[in-house]
């Protein structure tokens, strides 16, 4: 069985009360190739000031927005999702908090996806240590084998195509924009919708979580 490399982006913020729902998506894929060749497909339609611009859901215009996600839904995906309802707090970004958003995520796409080549997420925490503690807890459900990397979408813009599965997802959650969600729907294979405090409560007995 072929290994996967899993893409890691969330769209929302756990402390802006204002972000009443946060969603973490994770792609899977065996081709980091064609994910490149995706990617260097809708630039080519679309009108980049650089070669360097990234692709990103809240900055993509919409014609972009239909061509990437027109192309993602005919890929050879993983695509799981979790939605978080936030009950209306404002919660403390912390590498514990988020490495609790990714693990729920993360135990799907373990049950899907079993043979992990390695786990790329855009870089949430500019600190070592914060990184490491990520990492120590992250380790606990897909073990020390698996590298997990936190990138700067500028450099790997690949871990981009989880920012624009993130942000379609929210934007349909929220009402704001259903089109996008609905394009890729049908390829993604497993959407939670959990409460912050079943979060928690997951993950109480490793972490103590605010």
């Amino acid at each position: 069985m072929p290994k996967v490399t899993v893409y890691i982006d969330e769209s929302g913020t756990l402390p802006d009360p204002a972000d009443t729902v946060v969603v973490v998506a994770a792609v899977g894929t065996v081709s980091q190739e064609r994910i490149d060749r995706l990617f260097k497909r809708v630039k080519k339609k679309a009108a980049f000031k650089t070669a360097s611009s990234e692709i990103k859901f809240y900055t993509a215009g919409e014609k972009t927005k239909l061509r990437f996600f027109g192309l993602l839904a005919k890929e050879d995906v993983t695509i799981c999702v979790l939605i978080v309802d936030k009950m209306g707090k404002k919660i403390p970004d912390t590498p514990e908090h988020y490495a609790a958003l990714c693990m729920v995520l993360l135990e799907d796409v373990v049950r899907l996806t079993p043979m992990i080549r390695e786990i790329r997420i855009d870089r949430h925490f500019s600190k070592k240590a914060h990184t490491e503690a990520f990492n120590a807890l992250v380790r606990t459900l897909v073990g020390r084998d698996v590298p997990i990397h936190h990138v700067d979408s500028m450099e790997d813009k690949l871990v981009n195509v989880a920012d624009m599965v993130a942000g379609a997802v929210l934007a349909g959650e929220t009402g704001r924009d259903t089109s996008f969600s609905k394009i890729i729907k049908h390829k993604i294979t497993s959407a939670k919708r959990v409460r912050w405090r079943a979060v928690k409560e997951r993950f109480l007995a490793t972490k103590k979580l605010a």
